[in-house]
């Protein structure tokens, strides 16, 4: 599995890493390792897992999964690697238990006005989790490859304004998906934003965004969005700051049906903001967008989106959590009504810090979804306990 992980995301192991060395030559000069790592074990009872309107049973489970992030780092470049995997066992249900792994690497580098990024990554996992935010295809447990490539340039014009170009591309694919509704897509990215600020507390941006999206399934969907945006950022005071932005987008969709060919277009408007608010023992945190979202499920989706998250500490080693999402989605083309839908979860926790690495986790998950065309609801309880340890950081010097 290791060397298909490796086969897949370097294709051409050698030629890569010459260019991440030309591009960042600051690797070849001396500098720091440095590595993160954590692990967890999490057990769980949930009565609705692939969340179904269908016939289904409780089931029990057991994840095992750890991380790490391993790099080297000098004053104008760091390059690190992350990876992770995740052991899932269920009880109850057949199908279900499933291996899920990710690696990536990404590397920064820095001139006096300029900065670099460059990501790499892929990520195999199931749709129980991956397609919860935009398609909710859930209730057939598959695997999910998804390989992603990123490139992003950010120039300083002057002490107050930057320009940021950015490409990234996405492939998705699923195994075994015939009878799931399910898409094999791809999806790039190309945005240029113009950043202004009026001082150290007020941020002005505008963005430029041009995208494709291309799915394999029977209908041959190609859907061509463009779309710009303008915002502000404010930091109202150290604890307080919030942010927001409204624009308009234009979607052009193509699709190759039998016997037969459709084009349609539609407009509207996209829309962003945020909240961030700190008091003395509580933190609170919420984001709404209107946007473009890929989808597994054959179409280019325009997503709203809802999320909140308040933190509070009792005192040192105890801390409350709640956490809740909401997203209404529904296709860019009015016509196709078949993959609106409404999916909401909240997540109350509570976090005790054992020891100095190790920390103890409670929490109850609700969901419900809801599709526009069937009518039909499905929803989840979930209970899980978390213990998770974090290894100490390891910096130390050297010469690469």
């Amino acid at each position: 599995m290791a060397n298909r992980i490796i086969n897949t995301i370097l294709p051409g192991n050698i030629g890569l890493f010459v260019g991440l060395v030309i591009v960042f030559p600051g690797l070849t000069n001396a500098a720091q390792w440095y590595s993160d790592s954590s692990a967890h074990i999490r057990s769980l009872y949930d009565d609705n897992i692939r969340l179904t309107t269908g016939d289904h049973n409780p089931v029990f489970g057991m994840v095992l999964a750890g991380k790490i992030k391993t790099g080297r780092r000098t004053e104008a470049t760091d390059i690190h690697l992350d990876g992770g995997a995740a052991l899932r066992k269920y009880s109850g249900e057949k199908g279900l238990d499933i291996n899920d792994f990710d690696l990536g690497i990404d590397a920064t580098h820095r001139t006096e006005r300029n900065k670099f990024t460059l990501n790499i990554a892929i990520k195999l996992d199931s749709t129980l989790s991956s397609e919860i935010q935009s398609s909710g295809l859930m209730q057939s447990r598959r695997r999910r490859i998804n390989k992603n490539f990123a490139l992003s340039w950010t120039h300083s014009l002057s002490e107050r304004t930057s320009l940021k170009l950015s490409h990234s591309y996405i492939d998705v694919a699923y195994k075994n998906k015939k009878n799931t509704g399910l898409t094999n897509y791809t999806y790039q990215v190309m945005e240029a934003m113009l950043s202004y600020s009026l001082n150290q507390k007020t941020v002005l941006s505008s963005t430029l965004t041009s995208s494709w999206y291309k799915g394999s399934g029977s209908s041959k969907t190609k859907t061509r969005n463009l779309g710009f945006m303008v915002g502000v950022n404010h930091s109202f005071s150290e604890t307080f700051s919030a942010g927001a932005g409204v624009g308009m987008r234009y979607a052009n969709t193509e699709q190759r049906l039998t016997g037969t060919n459709s084009d349609t277009s539609d407009a509207g408007y996209i829309l962003s903001a945020n909240i961030k608010q700190t008091f003395e023992q509580m933190t609170v945190n919420g984001m709404f967008s209107r946007n473009i979202l890929p989808s597994g499920g054959g179409a280019l989706l325009v997503t709203d989106s809802l999320a909140a998250e308040v933190e509070y500490s009792v005192d040192e080693r105890l801390s409350l959590l709640l956490e809740a999402d909401f997203y209404r989605n529904s296709s860019t083309d009015e016509d196709d009504k078949s993959r609106d839908r409404i999916f909401f979860s909240i997540r109350p926790k509570v976090r005790w810090r054992l020891a100095r690495r190790w920390t103890i986790e409670g929490s109850y998950r609700y969901r419900r979804q809801r599709y526009d065309v069937s009518g039909r609801t499905a929803d989840s309880n979930m209970i899980a306990l978390t213990a998770k340890y974090v290894w100490p950081a390891k910096p130390s010097a050297g010469v690469w």
